[in-house]
């Protein structure tokens, strides 16, 4: 895969994930709890959402680690600094597909019922938390990234348009 193919794919994946991330998070949620009835119908609706982003959040970490590992090779510091980031996403990542299975075993799809509201309120706030780090840990790749291409990207290029291999401006 080429450097531009492997950028274009990032981006595609990454907006489609951090972006359905945080219109899901932001609007959506809130949104299905004010129209519907029961905030348990609106939670219905929710638990099959996440699964979809959490599938997205696997495609996106995938071709992060591509990217941070194609920056490293031009940059140790961004490079580190990219699958850093990734790390903590793909943990947080990790962990959301942990609690949604036990927000699962709370559930009573059939009936439309909390089963153990006990458990199930410890678990939300485990998802919300993670999704939290998620969250973040994505803006920073993000802005490092674009940092990463900028830096790697105005390197000195020979006359006929390839780029030196020199050392990182930054001495990495």
């Amino acid at each position: 895969m080429t450097r531009c193919t492997l950028r274009f794919f990032l981006l595609l994946v990454f907006a489609l994930f951090w972006g359905g991330l945080t219109f899901y998070t932001g609007i959506a949620v809130r949104v299905a709890h004010r129209v519907l009835e029961d905030p348990m119908d609106g939670g219905l609706i929710t638990q099959q959402v996440t699964r979809w982003l959490q599938w997205l959040g696997v495609a996106t970490v995938v071709l992060m680690l591509l990217n941070a590992w194609d920056v490293r090779q031009r940059s140790t510091r961004f490079g580190n600094a990219l699958a850093a980031c990734t790390l903590a996403l793909g943990i947080a990542l990790a962990g959301l597909f942990h609690v949604h299975e036990r927000l699962d075993a709370t559930i009573d799809v059939r009936g439309h019922e909390i089963v153990d509201r006990d458990a199930f309120t410890a678990n939300h706030r485990r998802y919300n938390q993670l999704t939290t780090v998620e969250w973040l840990a994505s803006v920073l790749y993000l802005g490092t990234t674009v940092a990463a291409w900028r830096r790697c990207d105005a390197r000195p290029t020979s006359a006929v348009g390839h780029k030196q291999p020199t050392a990182d401006p930054d001495g990495d």
